[in-house]
């Protein structure tokens, strides 16, 4: 029997009772996990295991996809009460480029952090840089592509998706961030068209 804390990032029905669930573990990264009888009013993991909750679990590994076998929730979501294009945001980073059984303990607890907050706009941004720069999509984004001073940084390059500096402004197509960066709808605009350049390149 093994066990792991995921967070469910896929549901797909499977027959009338079960479902083969996507989750992402602290442990063990992105795997599939089939959920029987899980649809039944009845089932003692049904609560337990919707998108984006995350439960401590234990599963039977034999051969094919491993079997869900018992569930105990940790933390869960109201998706229809969240603002449904950051809860689209980051479904779609975690399906879409994590990799099966490689685990990434660090952003399965930035992910976490940012379900703790009900995925407002900041923590869903911050959560997809972090994942980027993880997964090794983005270089350092701290400081300015120019000066690479981390002071005054007041931009976003539109064209290379990077910082930039008051300084250094008129080198580039700067666009401004505002007061609060991650909340600035201007970063939100660019990371979606960066992050669907990325996939479309991998």
């Amino acid at each position: 029997m093994s066990k792991d804390i995921v967070t469910i990032i896929k549901s797909t029905n499977y027959s009338e009772a079960d479902k083969i669930l996507t989750v992402f573990g602290r442990e063990l990264g992105k795997f599939s996990l089939f959920a029987r009888g899980i649809r039944k009013i009845n089932s003692k993991n049904r609560g337990n295991m919707q998108t984006l909750s995350t439960s401590k679990i234990s599963f039977y590994e034999g051969k094919g996809i491993p079997v869900l076998t018992e569930s105990e929730l940790i933390e869960t979501l109201d998706i229809e009460n969240l603002k449904i294009p950051n809860v689209r945001r980051v479904l779609f980073l975690l399906n879409k480029f994590l990799q099966e059984y490689d685990p990434y303990p660090r952003l399965f607890d930035v992910l976490q952090a940012a379900l703790k907050k009900e995925l407002d706009i900041v923590s869903t941004n911050k959560l997809r840089i972090i994942f980027l720069k993880e997964m090794g999509f983005l270089e350092d984004f701290s400081s300015c592509i120019y000066c690479k001073s981390s002071e005054d940084i007041k931009y976003i390059d539109e064209e290379t998706f990077a910082l930039v500096c008051k300084n250094c402004y008129s080198k580039g197509k700067g666009k401004p961030l505002g007061d609060n960066p991650y909340a600035s709808s201007t970063l939100t605009r660019l990371l979606d068209r960066y992050i669907k350049k990325v996939v479309e390149e991998i």
